[in-house]
């Protein structure tokens, strides 16, 4: 195949690609994923926020927000709607890091995004299928956040430069924490949303939200981190957390039920937020 021929089929599946990407079914798979993840942070933080105002119990994470879910009169059906969201927004997390619709590029930052969405693409395929699991009548979503972490943690501190590698995920979630808390000061994500149809105040309001919301997941991203640097400097995993875990590290401190209620609050706004982005997110560069 001579020169020509190869790059005019690189420009084709180029085209191609870029049809993919902007579909409207790919659009509807998007804003149906955002909805899903949104309904699953509202959960978590809503009952991570009973926790707080109770004084006592313990925060939950994703996959004891799915078995609330399932205790519900109409779990199944509910649990059946989140699997269905939640593959949704795994696809569109898959699209995003392949196909780059919204045009992150193949700079250093594009490239850290597009890895970004490959993982959540693993990480809410995981999810999906535990939603399934208790649909299907499971009776538990499978491993927590916590019992997964220490798991994949204890593998990698085994490997050859392994704590080392601990310590690099700790420093990129940690990385990652900076990102939310940046993106939230600076509100850059409204640049994402077409809010041209919105009176000034809803608009305001859905910037407060999204700020309190990507400053909550930050402190999360952060305190995972930091527990992961803890695990591999003591060589330990069972010192690593997920997100349970570093939302009940926050009730153990001084104050800690009035820190895990604000946090709680966060996430419940990101919840929210994640709703707004169903609707009026720009899904296409």
């Amino acid at each position: 195949m001579s020169a020509v021929s190869v790059e005019q089929a690189a420009s084709d599946g180029n085209r191609v690609a870029a049809r993919t990407a902007t579909s409207s079914t790919a659009v509807r798979i998007g804003r149906l994923g955002f909805a899903a993840r949104g309904a699953v942070y509202l959960i978590v933080g809503w009952l991570s926020l009973r926790a707080a105002a109770a004084g006592e119990g313990t925060a939950t994470d994703k996959q004891g927000a799915l078995e609330a879910i399932a205790q519900q009169p109409v779990g199944i059906m509910l649990l059946v709607a989140i699997t269905v969201g939640l593959f949704a927004y795994a696809a569109w997390s898959l699209v995003r890091a392949v196909f780059d619709p919204e045009r992150r590029g193949h700079d250093a930052g594009g490239l850290v995004a597009r890895g970004g969405f490959a993982v959540a693409t693993v990480s809410y395929a995981g999810l999906a299928l535990a939603a399934a699991n208790l649909a299907m009548g499971s009776g538990s979503a499978g491993k927590g956040s916590d019992a997964s972490t220490q798991d994949w943690t204890a593998r990698l501190l085994g490997a050859p430069f392994g704590p080392t590698l601990v310590i690099a995920v700790g420093v990129a979630l940690f990385a990652v924490a900076g990102t939310e808390f940046v993106r939230a000061y600076t509100a850059s994500f409204r640049k994402h949303l077409s809010l041209g149809g919105l009176r000034s105040e809803p608009r305001r309001w859905i910037v407060r939200i999204g700020r309190m919301g990507l400053v909550a997941r930050g402190v999360v991203f952060a305190l995972i981190g930091l527990f992961l640097i803890e695990a591999s400097r003591h060589q330990d995993a069972g010192e690593a957390v997920g997100l349970g875990g570093a939302l009940q590290k926050l009730a153990e401190q001084q104050y800690g039920q009035t820190l895990l209620g604000v946090v709680a609050s966060g996430l419940v706004m990101y919840g929210l937020f994640s709703f707004v982005e169903a609707r009026y997110r720009r899904l296409t560069g």
